[in-house]
């Protein structure tokens, strides 16, 4: 195991790139659905973005868990993301943001994302509000109003909080 290092915010970050590139399996293969080819189509040009990604070993196409939701009921409406990538290593601390490559970036250890990781991980969360930038017809999913609806009572907090 070759593990590297770089520090961010302040925050020593350890990480294995060469096994965080090479893990694949159904949680990161590539998605074909709308929603997921959106949130692709709008990293691919940001090339800072895609390559702060790639010092961890991370295929920005290859996210975990993409969440999405609409901020509104037209088809020109933004439409929220959090894409999650896996990364094997650690880091010291607690969960941090980081803002750059105009994203929020946040480093977090106990996200609850679908997976079948072992050994030591952490998630590397890409969010943001982005367009709709396919060149095909929208199909308008659920609004963020909508989501809410559906949760419990505290995942309603929680989302809720988030915001805050």
């Amino acid at each position: 195991m070759s593990l590297n290092a770089t520090e961010i915010n302040s925050v020593k970050i350890t990480f294995d790139k060469e096994k965080t590139k090479a893990y694949r399996n159904s949680f990161n293969s590539p998605c074909d659905c709308q929603d997921c080819r959106n949130f692709y189509k709008n990293l691919e040009d940001n090339n800072e973005l895609i390559e702060f990604l790639n010092i961890f070993g991370i295929d920005y196409q290859c996210s975990d868990e993409i969440f999405s939701w609409e901020l509104g009921e037209e088809s020109n409406s933004f439409i929220h993301y959090e894409g999650y990538y896996g990364v094997y290593g650690y880091f010291d601390g607690d969960d941090f943001n980081y803002e750059n490559f105009g994203i929020k970036i946040t480093f977090s250890k106990g996200a609850s994302v679908p997976h079948n990781r072992t050994g030591e991980y952490f998630w590397v969360c890409v969010d943001g509000d982005f367009p709709y930038m396919l060149d095909e017809e929208r199909e308008l999913t659920v609004t963020f109003s909508q989501k809410i609806e559906r949760l419990s009572f505290f995942d309603k907090l929680k989302s809720i909080l988030r915001l805050i």
